[in-house]
């Protein structure tokens, strides 16, 4: 086509520029056929000041090649020179201004756009046509006038200044059409430098100056013309073309589960995060209805929704739903959508958003059942701030002080809990809750219209996962029948020591009497003396009953004596010899710890005390062994360590308990509270009464350490 236009400008020059122009008159023509019948629906404001601007810039074009020397239509020949300038300017300037609306944010108005360039053209029509004001730009014989050099090179520099801020804003176009208007501004400066030389309208410079044209005008009709109906959204639709790209990366980076359905219920698009919440690919979902994937009861109450009359179909949305995933375990997502309908208002489908929520749901039953728990409680339960303000209290709670929530909340537990008579309990209660630490005690209540009452209150701190205290957490429960039972029982115990004493006095006087008689064998005064020094211990023991008491309670005095614990060894192991023969198991004695000269251990504890440690710890290893067994009780070397062995391991479920009250365990006859007893005993002298498990063995080995006496 080029080469053929090169040879009409051999035979018609005239025909070569009237078609070179009229290329160019149709591609801007072009431009503004396809901006304004699409300024309803694009938000390119670029281009359609574009389209706008070439309407004009055709119209001056035309003008100039009905204008151009050998037309005839008008009498002054060099009109043409005029409106090529004056286009020529209208387009470069144009190009420039047109920047102003590259960003769709700026407000533009196509009439207001149109009514200008319309005025500006009559203008420059008027100036040319009608005033003659407009600068000549061609004299005849001489060539260009310096006017028309200057504003061709005026021209070039406005084109320059284009390319460069095209190039600053290229992230705004399409690559294609960005580099095509690029080249296309480059042809122009071309053009205009070309039509800077020529002396005659038809000589070689003006020739190639419109080749250039050409060139441009093609690159342009490339950009926007070719371009905007081949590829409408690099031109037309480029915004809307990011706008879709953004979202639909929003859509595919959400985590939740977006998608839309046909007016049936049928999945038309699910977004990829599916696969993570149901194990479904988007593609397995899609032309599937909704149903399939619900849990079974979810699923009928969907077909019958779907399936019902109507124009307005209450699709399965603003609700929560139970899906089954692809394993085949209950997913609960919460739906929130809303209707797709048509330009007629019909409904078309539904499009939503699915949340995963089952997790939440799983903590919001487990809160559930806490509440349940702490409201049904019988006890009470109280939840103060880090200062201790209350902040809750149950029914229980609200039972126990006679008040309502309203009237508590707010205030310390002190001053709901009036008649309290120890001061010291509360002090102790103020301390932890100062100090964020638990602590527990028992207070005594008398208030002024009720009954006396013994309360155990027990406090414990709630701290977040950064260890910053959140809340402290009270109970209050009535102890007052628990106390009146143990002064019940103190009382009853000290009736049967009481009744005791009188037949142990007895019993403690027959040996003696037997005694003075002397027709007795050895032996015979062997066992009366052992059967009053029997009965001398155990009324010791049942004055002493009390002091066991007293232990648990924390107020036992102690005083130490001086104690041969090696001479009450052997007497523990003489009253539990019978106990060993009835067992089958063997009890040794060794004391190859202690020098050969040194008959005794002295150390500082209480006989009564000391006697019962041995007793009950040995009976426990008695009754521990197998028979045939052995028990091995030895002395350490530093003489103030006692060991007691035996076969037969203490069971693992109650090792973390041995000591503890009522604990046992394989025992027909145990009752839990030897080792206890002997722990309590020892406590309260401050002797170390140490456990050791040797699994392999299959031993128990329980060591206790006795202060040594003063030499």
């Amino acid at each position: 086509m080029l080469v053929g236009l090169y040879f009409t400008s051999l035979d018609s020059y005239l025909l070569f520029h009237a078609l070179a122009e009229m290329f160019s008159i149709v591609v801007a023509f072009g431009i503004f056929v396809i901006g304004w019948n699409s300024r309803s629906y694009i938000k390119n404001n670029y281009l359609l000041f574009l389209a706008i601007a070439y309407l004009f810039i055709a119209l001056l074009d035309l003008l100039h090649t009905l204008s151009y020397k050998g037309m005839g239509i008008f009498s002054y020949q060099y009109y043409a020179n005029q409106l090529w300038i004056a286009t020529r300017y209208m387009e470069s300037l144009s190009l420039l201004a047109a920047f102003l609306f590259v960003r769709e944010r700026r407000r533009f108005n196509p009439q207001a756009v149109f009514a200008a360039f319309s005025a500006v053209t009559l203008l420059v029509i008027a100036a040319i046509f009608w005033w003659h004001v407009f600068p000549v730009c061609f004299v005849e014989g001489q060539g260009l006038t310096p006017f028309k050099k200057n504003s061709e090179y005026v021209i070039s520099a406005i084109l320059l200044l284009d390319i460069a801020i095209l190039l600053s804003v290229r992230k705004e176009f399409d690559p294609a059409v960005h580099r095509w208007l690029v080249w296309s501004l480059v042809f122009t400066i071309a053009s205009e430098l070309a039509f800077t030389f020529y002396i005659s309208n038809y000589g070689f410079s003006n020739l190639v100056g419109h080749y250039f044209k050409v060139f441009s005008f093609y690159l342009i009709y490339k950009a926007l013309v070719s371009t905007g109906l081949t590829k409408p959204h690099a031109v037309l639709f480029k915004a809307l073309q990011d706008s879709e790209a953004k979202f639909r990366a929003l859509v595919e980076s959400s985590m939740d589960i977006i998608w839309e359905e046909n007016r049936q219920g049928e999945y038309t698009y699910v977004s990829p995060h599916v696969r993570a919440i149901l194990g479904y690919e988007p593609e397995e979902m899609v032309g599937r209805p909704v149903a399939d994937f619900l849990a079974p009861e979810d699923a009928a109450r969907a077909r019958r929704v779907f399936a019902a009359p109507g124009d307005v179909c209450p699709c399965l949305v603003n609700q929560e739903s139970e899906f089954v995933h692809r394993d085949g375990r209950r997913v609960v997502l919460e739906r929130h959508g809303m209707t797709i309908v048509d330009e007629r208002g019909e409904v078309r489908g539904y499009r939503g958003v699915d949340r995963d929520v089952t997790e939440r749901r799983r903590q919001e039953r487990e809160l559930r059942k806490l509440i349940l728990a702490v409201e049904g409680n019988p006890g009470a339960i109280v939840i103060t701030d880090p200062l201790g303000l209350v902040e809750y209290g149950n029914p229980a709670f609200c039972a126990m002080m006679g008040t309502g929530p309203a009237e508590f909340r707010g205030r310390t537990l002190p001053s709901l809990l009036e008649g309290v008579e120890d001061g010291a309990a509360f002090r102790g209660f103020g301390e932890a809750i100062t100090s964020g630490r638990a602590w527990r005690g028992e207070l005594h209540r008398s208030p002024a219209n009720g009954d006396s009452r013994w309360l155990r209150l027990s406090v414990a701190p709630v701290t977040g996962g950064d260890g910053a205290l959140l809340n402290h957490v009270a109970t209050l429960e009535d102890v007052t029948d628990r106390k009146d039972f143990e002064r019940l029982k103190e009382s009853v115990d000290q009736i049967m020591r009481h009744d005791l004493k009188s037949p142990l006095s007895g019993i403690i006087a027959i040996p003696g009497l037997l005694l003075a008689d002397g027709n007795l064998t050895e032996a015979q005064r062997s066992l009366l003396a052992a059967l009053e020094e029997a009965s001398r211990r155990m009324l010791r023991m049942v004055n002493n009953s009390l002091d066991l008491f007293k232990m648990e309670q924390g107020t036992f005095a102690y005083e130490p004596e001086r104690v041969d614990a090696l001479r009450v060894l052997r007497a523990v192991l003489g009253e539990s010899a019978s106990l060993a023969r009835a067992s089958a198991v063997e009890v040794r004695l060794s004391a190859a710890g202690l020098p050969a000269s040194l008959d005794a251990l002295p150390v500082m504890a209480s006989e009564d005390l000391l006697h019962s440690i041995f007793a009950n710890l040995l009976t426990n290893a008695i009754e521990a062994s197998p028979a045939g067994g052995a028990v091995f009780v030895e002395v350490g070397g530093d003489g103030c360590r006692v060991s007691i062995r035996n076969r037969g391991a203490v069971p693992r479920e109650i090792r973390g308990q041995f000591f503890q009250k009522y604990k046992t365990h394989g025992k027909k006859r145990g009752t839990g509270l030897g080792a206890y007893s002997a722990k309590l005993q020892a406590d309260a002298m401050g002797l170390d009464l140490h456990l050791d498990i040797d699994d392999e063995r299959d031993e128990t080995l329980i060591t206790i350490t006795c202060p040594p006496a003063a030499a």
